[in-house]
């Protein structure tokens, strides 16, 4: 095999997307993930324990997981390049089996990112993403997003965002929108959150969090700040500290099981996957938030996405803490 830094010719493939139960829109990135022990000061180095060909955004990961589980999911993505790189994202799509292949475009270069984890559960990442892909990311047509179940989109993809958000609120498709703990920075926050069926935010950066919200960073102001947006279902994540949901009349945290961090990149969008397979499934809110925090617990005990089933994450949810919330 060729140096991954040379260009590589590979297969040119159309974009054909049948209509599925759950539409995953978001760019596409190669990612190299790298796992030490504990990340070294400048100039200093550190032993690798792991590395892995991975994908570097959660629409993509959230739409490889759902397939892994038989759950029918599109997704519609950024172009990749006839490079190494678009090789291995190319090969990572086939073997979750999803269906469907995103165009590759002559000339550019699938966009890269390198990422450095370590066992505090904290991530290091560098990217490589030119204009000319991200401004291939255009919204699906109302007959991609016809028949869907759901659509799961992050905030920081662009203003495309908001057209594909708007066009599946036209169609009634419920709406799932990453905000993550930086979406301060959207000056379209409030169309988004107002189109919005489901929204999960980190606190990973609680001060931005209250910065737009009033709240004074407890999940339950944050929950009643959205639920009071409009927000149909709230999603908090808190890392070693498990989750926090709530609906209008209801809410829960959770506490994660012990797991020995790994790797804590990508439980964000197991989490995510975890809660959409639960809503496809009928769960109440109580049962499909044990579940999806399982999942990210297990993610992180591993390096890269792992591949677990829905069996193992089950017996992992049985036991995991569970109280009601007020808000």
């Amino acid at each position: 095999m060729s140096d991954p830094l040379e260009s590589e010719e590979i297969g040119r493939q159309s974009l054909v997307l049948p209509v599925g139960d759950v539409v995953c829109f978001g760019f596409l990135t190669y990612l190299l993930l790298l796992s030490v022990e504990t990340f070294p000061q400048q100039n200093g180095g550190a032993p690798i324990l792991g590395a892995i060909d991975s994908l570097g955004d959660d629409a993509a990961i959230i739409a490889c997981t759902l397939s892994r589980w038989k759950v029918h999911a599109n997704l519609i993505s950024s172009t990749l390049a006839d490079d190494y790189y678009g090789q291995r994202v190319l090969e990572q799509l086939s073997a979750s089996g999803l269906t469907g292949a995103p165009p590759v475009q002559p000339g550019q270069r699938t966009p890269l990112e390198v990422a450095i984890v370590d066992t505090s559960g904290s991530r290091t990442y560098f990217q490589r993403r030119e204009p000319r892909v991200m401004s291939s990311l255009t919204a699906p047509t109302a007959a991609q997003l016809s028949g869907a179940r759901m659509l799961y989109v992050d905030w920081y993809d662009g203003p495309e965002v908001l057209v594909v958000v708007e066009r599946a609120r036209s169609l009634e498709v419920p709406v799932f929108v990453n905000l993550e703990s930086r979406y301060v920075d959207n000056p379209q926050l409030i169309d988004i959150l107002g189109e919005s069926d489901i929204c999960q935010i980190s606190l990973d950066e609680p001060q931005a969090i209250r910065a737009d919200t009033g709240a004074a960073g407890q999940p339950t102001e944050i929950a009643r700040s959205l639920l009071d947006r409009g927000v149909g279902t709230v999603l908090i994540t808190m890392g070693s500290e498990g989750c926090a949901v709530a609906q209008p009349g209801q809410a829960y945290s959770i506490r994660p099981p012990k797991v020995r961090v790994i790797d804590g990149y990508g439980a964000g969008a197991a989490f995510s996957a975890g809660v959409i397979h639960g809503i496809l499934q009928g769960w109440p809110l109580s049962q499909l938030a044990q579940f999806a925090t399982a999942h990210a617990s297990l993610q992180c005990g591993v390096t890269g996405n792992a591949d677990f089933s829905i069996e193992h994450i089950q017996g992992a949810a049985t036991n995991l803490e569970i109280q009601a919330m007020v808000l």
